[in-house]
């Protein structure tokens, strides 16, 4: 039987008006509303428009039918339309909104009541009924009017809109009492601003992806009204124009910016606790994100070049620690790699030029993290699979998981001991692997164990789909067995030790979509010309920052509807910016 159900399994006691037939034919279980407006016809319903063609308000006839369709599907009230539709960009847009021009509230307000009188039992009609096909299918559309929430998995869109305001207002209360604090911004003595309004013109102009100079006009002013400055006072020249921003950070350090972002962000996870404990297990993926650079390098001390699979041949290198587990996914530490005077090659053995070093890298970042964060695994990629860093990892007690490198000795390894055709995978308990070690030799042996799993077609994520080289001995259709190392308990004894190790090497890819996680902070970030790393980084860490905040939304959001997490947040990044950039006036 089709997982769609027929009207007449809808058991509707009347004929479905046109516009729900067409839902019928639309939704589907994971169907929202963007998707649905994109495909109703509602224009047949405009012969009914009382407006003449030559009035002003005449082309808006779509968007306006289909908003009050939605307010009234979803059981909220028609005057509350133009905050609900700023607060859900996405779906104004998809009604055929201009999300900077929303009709007020009382627009929407005059067109039920006048514009729309001889469509209102159509359009009710047409609520209920879209309603209950959407209950039916899973779909989250709807207010689900008359059902209890276990009959709905608690998936109404109304509770979790209310949900977002809440816990929108409630994190970036938390970021006012508990992060911003923890970072410092200098200021002239007698300057007429606070502190807190510098670190809100950088969460403003992060929401809005704003230049820092040009930020800093765009809403000094703003400020200044609020505080009812005038901005041609003679003491205005203490005040915050284009350059004060600008100036601040750059009397920070690149060590005083890294400890401030890291201390914020500790306290921010923290905070979180109170509300709901993070979902069990909970793992830490850590990474190098690139962020392009194209300017000019001279005297570009972090600039390095950048790996080969990207378009841009020099960029800055942040080195970061991420919570991975149902429902988390959000930085706990971040630390600037890429400049030699930073990295302590003087503790390695005939190293004298590294731009850094993947062994002290994780050295620094468990640092950041063990106060505070007890990960069951840590996640790295292939880059962090040398003898330094299983070394870091040891000193520090932790598990770990991590792609192993397909050299010439781990191919014949796996070409005698993993079943490719069989798809059974192998384990080489205390595999050993040389290289330097901080303050060892330059060839130091190190043990981890090994795990060769069988290449799946299907999936090319971290290598699981690299295909065979051309020295291979495999045929030309097959997928490359995987080697990873890991200092877990593995075994290929017998069939349950096998599953139980696939399982500990298949939770690898929890770490799946921190690439995505690095555009989203970047999409926090405001952007800046400035060649001055410290600024660079300091618009990167705030980025961290706002990035958490939203996930931190999402994450009580899913808190508060009792649902079961999922690895996608609810709530968009898109939909979040576009809350606080309305609704932000001042953070402190």
């Amino acid at each position: 039987m089709s997982d769609r159900s027929s009207i007449d399994d809808l058991d509707l006691e009347r004929v479905l008006t046109q516009l729900a037939k067409q839902a019928d034919d639309i939704i589907e279980a994971r169907t929202e509303w963007p998707e649905l407006a994109d495909e109703l016809e509602v224009s047949r319903y405009q012969r009914q428009d009382p407006y003449p063609e030559w009035h002003a308000e005449t082309n808006d006839f779509d968007p306006m039918f289909l908003a009050v369709l939605w307010a009234k599907t979803e059981d909220e009230s028609v005057t509350g339309l133009s905050d609900r539709l700023e607060d859900n960009p996405e779906i104004a847009e998809a009604f055929g909104f201009n999300i900077d021009d929303i009709p007020h509230g009382d627009t929407f307000a005059r067109a039920w009541g006048d514009r729309f009188e001889a469509l209102q039992d159509t359009i009710n009609q047409t609520a209920t009924d879209i309603d209950k096909i959407a209950t039916k299918r899973g779909s989250p559309i709807g207010g689900h009017t008359g059902l209890k929430p276990k009959e709905t998995d608690g998936s109404s869109k109304r509770t979790e809109q209310r949900l977002l305001r809440k816990k929108t207002k409630e994190v970036l209360d938390q970021m006012a009492d508990v992060v911003f604090p923890a970072l410092d911004l200098p200021r002239p003595e007698n300057a007429i601003y606070d502190k807190e309004d510098l670190l809100e013109l950088m969460t403003v102009m992060g929401i809005e992806g704003e230049a820092a100079n040009n930020g800093a006009d765009l809403n000094s002013d703003r400020l200044a009204a609020q505080k009812d400055i005038e901005l041609d006072a003679p003491f205005y020249e203490d005040g915050m124009n284009g350059e004060t921003l600008l100036e601040a950070i750059q009397k920070l350090t690149v060590a005083g910016i890294t400890d401030m972002v890291n201390r914020a962000a500790e306290r921010a996870l923290t905070r979180i606790k109170p509300y709901a404990e993070f979902p069990d297990p909970v793992f830490m993926a850590i990474d190098i994100t690139y962020v392009a650079y194209y300017g000019d390098r001279n005297e570009m001390e972090w600039v390095s070049g950048a790996p080969s699979n990207k378009e841009y041949s020099w960029c800055h290198k942040f080195a970061t620690a991420t919570l991975v587990g149902d429902g988390v996914h959000m930085v706990a530490g971040m630390l600037p790699v890429g400049n030699p005077d930073w990295a302590n090659n003087d503790a390695y053995p005939g190293e004298k030029d590294k731009s850094y070093v993947v062994g002290d890298v994780v050295r620094e970042l468990l640092k950041i993290t063990n106060q505070y964060v007890d990960p069951k695994c840590v996640y790295a990629d292939r880059e962090f699979a040398a003898a330094d860093a299983i070394a870091a990892f040891e000193g520090h007690d932790m598990k770990y998981m991590m792609p192993a490198p397909r050299n010439d000795r781990t191919k014949r390894w796996l070409k005698q001991n993993v079943d490719a055709e069989q798809g059974v995978l192998a384990t080489e308990q205390d595999w050993a692997l040389h290289g330097p070690v901080k303050h060892g030799v330059s060839n130091e042996r190190v043990t981890t164990n090994l795990v060769g799993l069988p290449g799946d077609p299907d999936d090319d994520q971290y290598g699981f789909g690299e295909t065979t080289d051309s020295d291979d001995e495999y045929d030309d259709e097959d997928v490359a067995p995987v080697p990873f190392y890991t200092n877990t308990y593995v075994d290929d004894e017998i069939a349950v030790d096998r599953r139980q190790t696939r399982r500990k090497v298949e939770r690898y890819n929890r770490r799946g979509g921190i690439e995505t996680a690095y555009k989203k902070i970047k999409e926090f970030a405001a952007w800046t010309t400035s060649k001055e790393f410290e600024v660079r980084l300091w618009h990167f860490g705030f980025a961290v920052l706002l990035y958490n905040a939203w996930l931190m939304v999402d994450f009580l959001v899913q808190v508060g509807l009792d649902m079961e997490f999922r690895s996608k947040p609810r709530i968009t990044a898109e939909r979040f910016r576009g809350y606080i950039q309305r609704r932000l006036t001042r953070l402190i």
